[in-house]
């Protein structure tokens, strides 16, 4: 978490141009020791971490793949809602875990015997057809039946939700960890959003991933930005997948109905 603050405010202060933010912050994301995120960060640190910096939020850069496929619009205006905004109990506060020791290295729980073995957690969240249903399910079961939402962006390591909320009007993203819908707080998107909520239920989702295949096979190079959003565009509800690569800043990006219906599709910036 402090690794990902420290990369916002350095994006912030003009140090780390959009493209660097964007491939450090998914290298922090994917990180599995506390050296691979002293390598990302060390250019950058010039003294004690100003307090400031480690209260922003704790994961701006999970949604950098997702801001690349969010596409314009009019600014967002207050809206009528179609449900109630959940209470804030259900965004649980999650502290941030206490730092290990460097030279302590983590033992492994011991294995239940051969015969008494407990089934492993499923992960709540992957970027396949079933992975997205599961999500949907879990989303609805937080915010009831047939929830709406403005945006819906799915990564291969994270899905996000941008939600208007009753209380303030503003926009405000939320993200799924280890099973639990957790509230980022009001954020201003890269792109404004077109008003008009959305219900996940309404997508085609084995649809979606034929494009999402299609897309992929269609890109230029390598592919390191891969992501689809569920958003109003152009004055309708759309599924936008992109595909590219971020080093040439192509992208191969087709946009679709909510039920699968090709609306567009061809090579453009990724920006």
């Amino acid at each position: 978490m402090e690794a990902l603050s420290l990369l916002e405010s350095a994006y912030g202060e003009g140090r780390l141009s959009r493209s660097e933010w964007e491939r450090r912050g998914e290298l922090a994301l994917r990180a599995e020791t506390r050296e691979d995120l002293t390598s990302l960060t060390d250019d950058l640190r010039r003294g004690p971490a100003r307090e400031e910096r480690l209260t922003r939020s704790r994961l701006a850069v999970a949604g950098a793949v997702i801001a690349l496929v969010v596409t314009g619009g009019v600014a967002y205006t207050a809206l009528d809602h179609d449900e109630p905004e959940p209470a804030a109990t259900t965004a649980p506060v999650v502290p941030a875990p206490a730092p290990e020791p460097a030279d302590e290295p983590r033992v492994p729980e011991p294995e239940p015997p051969a015969d008494d073995v407990a089934p492993a957690d499923e992960p709540a969240y992957s970027f396949t057809p079933d992975g997205v249903r599961d999500f949907a399910a879990l989303y609805q079961e937080e915010f009831g039946r047939q929830p709406r939402a403005l945006a819906f962006g799915f990564t291969d390591h994270q899905a996000v939700i941008y939600r208007p909320s009753r209380a303030d009007g503003k926009i405000r993203r939320w993200f799924l960890r280890d099973g639990t819908f957790l509230d980022d707080g009001a954020r201003t998107p890269s792109a404004p959003l077109e008003p008009g909520l959305i219900a996940l239920a309404e997508v085609d989702v084995d649809a979606m991933f034929r494009h999402v295949n299609t897309a992929r096979d269609a890109a230029l190079g390598p592919v390191d930005i891969l992501g689809v959003t569920i958003l109003r565009t152009d004055g309708r509800a759309a599924v936008v997948v992109s595909a590219g690569n971020r080093s040439s800043g192509s992208c191969y990006r087709i946009t679709t109905t909510l039920a699968g219906e090709l609306l567009t599709q061809g090579e453009e910036p990724c920006g």
